[in-house]
């Protein structure tokens, strides 16, 4: 008999019937979304022997079948052409073609993928209207034979996620229909099996009005995403149980409160059975066991079994140490005998919203999170465990401590690492409705909006209860989410009421309700530092703290100012961190013709004129293969666990400070190095470290060392780990840190007196010294010539340079490139409008040039002061022309155009990775080599990238180590590419006119070399508008500078 189920609530077996119409269309009635379903459960597997209890690999045990790998399948792009009858068991599918289980249609030949930030399938819907003639269908078929031993017991299947909505039939007999494409659908299919060959049969579509709910900021594909398999139980069974752990007598002993539900598929009452449960610590010691009595239970009945106990100062759990425990359920017969085994891992841990903050056993901990999309380059939303492992491991390994699963229940899988090797998770319903109106960003129909219509609310509930009831009992769990962008309404509200009936005090977020009641915490996307700074100083509300769903938008060249957002994180009770967007960039990997990798992002995969997104799915902190981008060496370096401070530094006093919540810093050890203009000139290792959470203790290092005049000194700390503990390996370094000493007063910069040469001559003035020759152009007022050990150093003149490549964050900025326009030819229209010579002395002579600038009517000055020894110093005075109102500038420099055979590049500066004045923490002041072709980073979309600021000097040099040397007075910043930036895209109409890829821009014979005074920064608050901060642009002033160059040799 075919049942409607709608919520599992609680521990109840009460359902919400379903009363459908017998003409309505399943998949486009809002009010159906499961038939014949399985309640929600907890994940977790069944045995029938005691040894397999804790496997993560079923099906290697005798009661579990895995049914991935090649199914019979037929596609069609609309509902009208889908095959009839094909569910029958004579059904002749050999014209059919073949797909992988799992795997989605769409990057296996099978319609189209296509990307978009927000819409479900075109704008201006109303819901449940689906697409008129594109709504693709597939069609599976996989037979199966049923082992002989599994006559006499209840077999299910489970479907791990299919999209967007499904029938399943076994051996021609329809069995019943599931939506929610992000949790498992699982199935009672005893009745249907039958000895020998079985035939399963499912039927999925690409939309359903459940589609409204998946209107997800990811690519918009279709299939079975994860794992199908059998599996097989007594029939009388363990159907689900909750393992609820809390805290008590402030916090020092543990709560395990135990509900189980055991359901009874036998043909009679039975009475005598028992369900033992047992408490295993680490090394396998037995804490407790205790038999639970089942009373009598009536056949098709479902008997409820509670028991709570409690332990005495735990291990607790956290993300910092998470000490799990495992739990083993068997239930035995009435003889006795055991016939089924459940073993999960569990943690004591407490999770509640206490005076204004989010508390973890007691702590107000900070949450350094991302968001995370599941996403693979090549299989798209199907990821293996092996990338869900590595995952967690780069998580840990640069000190992000929380994952957003966003936005929607991720693979089982992922919780168990996040309970392995600590991760605070927010959990996430597969509730995202914004292709129909998100609140806070902009206004929609609330009279057509689903989060406001009745027919829709029992399917929030549904979908809320399935992410609950899946990961109850893992101790990662620490937070749920209602939702993304799903509207706000009565529909959210009750989901909110909802899961405050399970769980009173485990913490709730509904970004979407803003300040109102249906939420625990503040967490507006995207809040700027200012906004987050005045909710803490003026209190609006002190019964929440502000946790960021999302900030940070990391798309591009990105991440400026996140110093900041943690400056406010840690100086503020009431901010609480947030989750960065986000971890992974959602692109492909793909070849051109001729076989060169590039990664495809929304319109690379689509057909012409299709709505796309573009780069926006290319948000990631890594690489869809997850290569780190440069920025997330910022992440690591700003949200470490260990900071570093001294009183008095030039005496070699530190202070190591505990950021930690839950663990003392025993097991990492110190080490520092002391620089003299980047040269290691004294060192310490192994100093062993002891300091408690949220304590400090201080180190007296002893630099041995007599400081001389004029050097720039830096203290260099890091700390290791002495062991391997969990993915944090022996020798990782967890934290590290760079401290500035005074500089000893700084001596006259003299030049040696070196005769130079000096010619006046027709088109230009000549210099002449040692190892090099110089000319400036008296037409142009451009150096024309330079001859460093014989060899011509330009491709070019040097000129000025206002312009860069404009970033992601920059494209959107109301009107930026109108503004900016004029900057880009600024560079390259410049006009002479006076030159001087004047020989200083036999070693030394000076040329004034004034430069008129047309593009932006202001002017330029530039002297060069040339010495005998081959040196040039360059003062430079820009002048804003009063009259005129200019953008900011994206950058003030000098672009040189240098020989390709001087790509060898060492600098004294920040790196060794890219940086920018708004990204320089991470990025310590030392010495550095490199080469051009290293600098570069192929961001996604071509853009500014590869720099480098704060530079004292930098040299480009051949393989025989001659070259240039840049000296800053006293910094500059510097970055070297093979691209021209004039062919890069400019404005936000040529990116939406075509995409571009690293691979596509003309690599030049030559090398350009900016050398700048400032360069913007890159700013990362959002990329739809945000500026960069106020400190870290450059308004149109006037300014002053300087730099020199010279000859390089080894």
């Amino acid at each position: 008999m075919k049942k409607y189920f709608s919520v599992w609530l609680a521990f109840t077996t009460s359902m919400f019937a379903q009363a459908v119409s017998a003409q309505s269309l399943d998949w486009q009635n809002p009010e159906v979304f499961r038939i014949n379903k399985e309640p929600a459960r907890s994940f977790f597997y069944s045995y029938d022997n005691a040894q397999a209890a804790f496997s993560k690999t079923p099906w290697d045990q005798a009661n579990h079948i895995l049914l991935n790998g090649q199914w019979k399948f037929n596609w069609v792009d609309s509902v009208k052409k889908k095959p009839n009858d094909f569910y029958q068991t004579n059904f002749d599918d050999s014209q059919w073609g073949q797909i992988a289980v799992p795997a989605n249609w769409e990057v296996n030949g099978y319609g189209t993928p296509f990307y978009h930030s927000h819409q479900c399938f075109k704008a201006n819907v109303v819901p449940p209207e689906m697409p008129a003639h594109y709504n693709p269908v597939g069609s599976y078929r996989k037979t199966f034979n049923l082992p002989d031993d599994w006559n006499e017991k209840q077999v299910f299947v489970h479907f791990g996620a299919v999209k967007s909505a499904f029938y399943l039939w076994v051996n021609g007999q329809k069995v019943g229909y599931s939506q929610d494409s992000k949790t498992a659908a699982e199935f009672d299919i005893s009745t249907y099996l039958q000895v020998g060959e079985n035939q399963l049969a499912l039927q999925v579509y690409r939309y359903s009005d459940g589609s409204y709910f998946e209107c997800q900021d990811m690519w918009r594909v279709s299939g079975i995403e994860r794992d199908v398999y059998l599996f097989a139980t007594p029939k009388l069974h363990i159907k689900d149980f909750h393992a609820y752990t809390t805290l008590t007598d402030n916090y020092s002993k543990g709560e395990l409160q135990l509900s189980a539900l055991i359901d009874n598929n036998l043909n009679r009452t039975v009475s005598g059975y028992q369900l033992k449960l047992q408490l295993f610590d680490h090394q396998q010691k037995i804490l407790f066991e205790k038999n639970l009595n089942i009373e009598k239970l009536s056949e098709n009945k479902v008997a409820v079994i509670k028991y709570i106990t409690s332990i005495d100062t735990p291990n607790l759990w956290s993300a910092e140490a998470p000490y799990l425990y495992d739990l083993k359920l068997t239930l035995l017969d009435s003889q006795g005998k055991d016939i089924e085994h459940i073993g999960h891992n569990i943690g004591f841990r407490s999770t509640e919203l206490k005076n204004g903050n989010i508390l973890i056993n007691g702590e107000p901990v900070l949450f350094k999170g991302v968001n995370r999309h599941e996403h693979d380059p090549v299989t798209a939303h199907v990821v293996t465990r092996e990338l869900m492992l590595k995952d967690v491991q780069l998580m840990k390994q640069f000190n992000i401590n929380a994952v957003r699963m966003a936005h929607y229940p991720n693979d089982p899988y992922m919780y168990y690492l996040a309970d392995l090797y600590g991760l605070y998770v927010m959990d996430e319903a597969n509730t995202e409705s914004h292709g129909v109106g998100a609140a806070n960003q902009g206004p929609y129909n609330p009279d057509t909006h689903l989060v406001n219509k009745p027919e829709w609310a029992a399917a929030y509930i549904d979908r809320v209860s399935n992410m609950y009831h899946a990961t109850k009992n893992n101790p990662s769990v620490v937070m749920r989410s209602l939702g993304n962008e799903s509207g706000d309404g009565p529909n959210l509200e009750a989901t909110y009421d909802w899961l405050k009936q399970q769980e009173p005090n485990s913490p709730v977020i509904s970004e979407q309700a803003q300040m109102r009641r249906h939420t625990d915490a503040y967490g507006q996307m995207y809040a700027p530092i200012s906004d987050i700074e005045r909710y803490a100083k003026r209190k609006f509300d002190t019964t929440r703290p502000v946790i960021l769903i999302e900030y940070e938008h990391a798309m591009g060249n990105s991440l400026g100012n996140f110093k900041e957002y943690w400056d406010n994180f840690e100086k503020y009770p009431s901010l609480q961190g947030g989750f960065i967007w986000d971890w992974v960039d959602q692109t492909f990997a793909m070849k051109t013709l001729d076989g060169t990798p590039y990664w495809g992002y929304g319109g690379d995969l689509e057909p012409d004129a299709t709505v796309s997104s573009l780069s926006f799915s290319a948000n990631g902190l890594v690489f869809a293969d997850r290569t780190p981008y440069p920025y997330l060496w910022e992440v690591k370096n700003v949200q470490q666990n260990i900071g570093f401070s001294s009183d008095d530094i030039e005496t070699g006093v530190l202070n190591v400070i505990n950021k930690n919540y839950f663990v003392n810093l025993q097991g990492q050890s110190l080490s520092w190095q002391l620089l003299a203009e980047g040269n290691q000139v004294a060192q310490g290792q192994g100093l062993p470290l002891s300091a408690k959470p949220q304590k400090s203790q201080q180190l007296q290092l002893d630099y041995g060392i007599q400081r001389q005049p004029g050097v720039e000194y830096f203290l260099d700390v890091q700390v290791t780990s002495d062991k391997t503990n969990g993915v944090i390996h022996q020798g990782h370094i967890t934290a590290w840190s760079q401290l500035a000493l005074p500089i000893v007063s700084i001596p006259a910069d003299k030049q040696p007196e070196v005769r130079l040469a000096v010619s006046d001559k027709k088109q230009a003035y000549r210099f002449k010294g040692q190892d090099f020759s110089l000319s400036i152009d008296k037409t142009t007022g451009l150096i024309s010539s330079m001859e460093y050990f014989g060899d011509e150093l330009l491709k070019a003149s040097p000129r000025p340079d206002f312009w860069r490549a404009p970033t992601d964050n920059d494209l959107p900025i109301k009107d930026y490139g109108d503004k900016i326009a004029p900057w880009q030819k600024a560079g390259k229209d410049t006009a002479l409008v006076s030159i001087k010579l004047t020989k200083e002395s036999n070693y030394q002579a000076k040329v004034e040039v004034e430069h008129y600038i047309s593009a932006i009517e202001s002017r330029y000055f530039t002297t060069y002061h040339v010495f005998g020894n081959g040196k040039v110093k360059v003062e430079v005075y820009f002048y804003a022309a009063p009259h005129k109102k200019q953008s900011d500038i994206p950058r003030l420099g000098t672009l040189f155009e240098l020989d390709k055979q001087y790509s060898q590049v060492t600098w004294y500066g920040r790196g060794p990775h890219e940086n920018y004045m708004d990204r320089k923490t991470s990025a310590h002041v030392g010495q550095y080599q490199s080469n051009v072709a290293d600098l570069y980073v192929p961001y996604v979309r071509p853009q500014e990238n590869g720099y480098r600021s704060d530079v004292r000097n930098v040299s480009f040099h051949n393989q025989d180590g001659k070259g240039i040397t840049f000296k800053g007075a006293p910094l500059i910043g510097f970055g070297a590419q093979y691209y021209d930036t004039a062919d890069y895209h400019a404005t936000a109409a040529q990116v939406k006119a075509k995409n571009i890829h690293p691979h596509e821009l003309p690599k030049k014979q030559r090398i350009f070399v900016n050398i700048d005074y400032m360069q913007r920064g890159v700013g990362g608050t959002n990329t739809w508008g945000a500026e960069p901060l106020a400190d870290y642009i450059i308004p149109y002033l006037d300014y002053q500078y300087s730099y020199s160059f010279e000859p390089y040799k080894q």
